[in-house]
């Protein structure tokens, strides 16, 4: 088959996100055109061994994975091949998380998890590096004209107390960030996480708490709330977003993140500082 220049772009955002969801690939590059047609072009590129479908979320929406005749096409690496069924949903809620603050121009620029992770491995041995802090993502943003860096913590549920005391813990001590964003579906959850922050010390050590719901964040995009510190505040009150620009248009730089190391990413070339590596 002929590989068009649309099939490319495609395998640089699966490359640069991990996975996407079939919807969302229409809507980054078919321009939210026809389901069925959006699918007959996936379906193809399937057949041919560029890319791979991923079955497991609640809502039945089919997730595609790139493989390695598709990452050589596009001349990417592919920086994670395999995905826990246990959080298919978690991983599939925070990278569309990801893409809206992308689009909504607050997240200047974007650290993965399973990037992060990797690095730290690279740099310590499996004992150490199992003890390394490892956020869902780390954002670089931008308030009062200063770069900064957010690390970010998409909880769905409260599993374990003793855990979450410890990341937040180990938070409040963290170099190289302002704070944690802790993104969670219900008000419930996060004054769980609000108490348990407070009980600690709060941000006396400088680091704060920031608190959204997730429905609020994905619906409402720079007018959502951040809570933690005083009465809330909107998004785009506490960060500059810059202008937004479609997804498809930048996948030409997308493979970049593959190649960059972390260890020299900080706020100050405008990407955000790897925790705790040293």
């Amino acid at each position: 088959m002929n590989i068009t220049l649309r099939d490319i772009d495609i395998f640089k955002l699966i490359a640069n996100y991990g996975m996407l969801s079939t919807k969302q690939i229409n809507s980054i590059c078919f321009n939210s055109i026809a389901m069925t047609t959006v699918l007959r072009r996936l379906r193809m590129l399937e057949d041919n061994k560029y890319i791979q479908r991923l079955r497991g979320l609640e809502s039945q929406d089919v997730l595609w994975l790139l493989l390695q005749k598709g990452a050589e096409a596009a001349g990417v690496a592919i920086p994670k091949r395999h995905w826990s069924k246990n959080l298919l949903e978690h991983d599939h809620e925070l990278i569309s998380l990801r893409l809206n603050l992308e689009n909504s121009g607050i997240a200047h620029s974007w650290i993965p998890e399973h990037l992060i992770r990797a690095n730290i491995f690279k740099k310590n041995d499996f004992r150490t590096a199992k003890e390394k802090l490892i956020p869902d993502g780390l954002m670089a943003t931008v308030a009062d004209e200063k770069r900064l860096s957010v690390a970010i913590e998409l909880e769905l549920t409260l599993k374990n107390k003793d855990k979450l005391r410890k990341t937040l813990s180990r938070y409040r001590q963290q170099d190289g960030i302002v704070g944690v964003w802790y993104i969670s579906p219900t008000t419930s959850l996060l004054n769980s996480i609000s108490a348990m922050w407070n009980s600690l010390g709060g941000s006396s050590t400088g680091n704060r708490l920031y608190l959204s719901v997730l429905d609020d964040v994905m619906e409402n995009n720079l007018s959502a709330k951040v809570f933690g510190h005083g009465r809330g505040a909107k998004i785009s009150e506490l960060w500059t977003p810059r202008p937004a620009h479609p997804s498809a248009q930048s996948v030409s730089n997308h493979d970049k993140n593959q190649e960059y190391s972390l260890s020299k990413v900080s706020p100050e070339n405008h990407a955000p500082k790897c925790l705790d590596t040293e």
